[in-house]
């Protein structure tokens, strides 16, 4: 994991907190919708809907996945929310962002130290760059017995403000696999790929991803939640069962 303390240095903390007013400010009463890379986003034409919400966020290099796909995915971005490694096969270099973007979110908190602060210093106040609050984050992170992914981070962090309601869309915790054309970098294309590179039958910490572990708290985070609008393909599986384990999941 890459050390904190390697690039916290320029970080202007108090204007974190300003960051973080602006934020809950922006999203006050909005209709959201939150836009993943899983091959479940394209199953329907969703690209209208989701560009009428009043904020559309999306995750890592999903806005890379928008040219091409506007009929399934939309084509309106407000906030991204990234891990701000700047790695290829992870955060990606942000590319696709406009100045249309008025937000840059870190799912991961600051002391968890993921952000590369070369990269992140320049850009720091024009997309008001922030981190998911460190208390939150380390309660869901134990809850979960997980290491978050940005996707579940997101969500996360969405939830703790005042908002009408939130469209989730292609993040289902690899209930389907990403979309053929994400991160064309990396591998992962098929089962196989992601059990590799999440090492899900290896590690059992919370310093590794447990897709399975994150998935059944998130159905238990959104069950009273009233807020959340779920898509076609969550709505189903959320039913049944045998989603809920990586073993017996039916896959596209």
């Amino acid at each position: 994991m890459t050390s904190f303390a390697r690039y916290n240095t320029h970080m202007d903390y108090s204007k974190l907190q300003i960051h973080d007013d602006k934020y809950k400010k922006f999203l006050l009463g909005k209709r959201i919708a939150i836009v993943g890379p899983s091959q479940s986003a394209f199953l329907d034409k969703n690209g209208e809907y989701i560009n009428n919400f009043d904020v559309v966020v999306r995750v890592n290099r999903g806005i890379e996945l928008i040219n091409d796909n506007e009929m399934f995915i939309g084509d309106k971005t407000d906030v991204l929310y990234n891990s701000l490694d700047f790695n290829i096969v992870s955060g990606g270099h942000l590319s696709g962002i406009d100045d249309k973007l008025k937000f840059i979110c870190c799912p991961y908190s600051i002391e968890e130290g993921t952000y590369n602060n070369a990269n992140v210093f320049p850009i720091f106040d024009k997309y008001n760059i922030r981190f998911i609050n460190s208390s939150i984050y380390n309660q869901i992170k134990s809850k979960s017995r997980s290491r978050i992914n940005t996707g579940f981070g997101a969500i996360i962090d969405l939830l703790q403000h005042d908002f009408e309601q939130l469209f989730i869309t292609g993040l289902d915790f690899y209930r389907s696999l990403y979309h053929e054309s994400y991160n064309p970098e990396k591998s992962m294309k098929t089962v196989k790929d992601i059990e590799d590179d999440l090492e899900i039958f290896t590690y059992d910490d919370t310093e590794h991803h447990n897709p399975d572990r994150q998935y059944l708290c998130f159905k238990k985070m959104i069950e009273d939640d009233s807020r959340i609008v779920l898509d076609s393909f969550m709505s189903e599986i959320i039913k049944d069962k045998r989603y809920d384990s990586w073993e017996t999941i039916p896959r596209l």
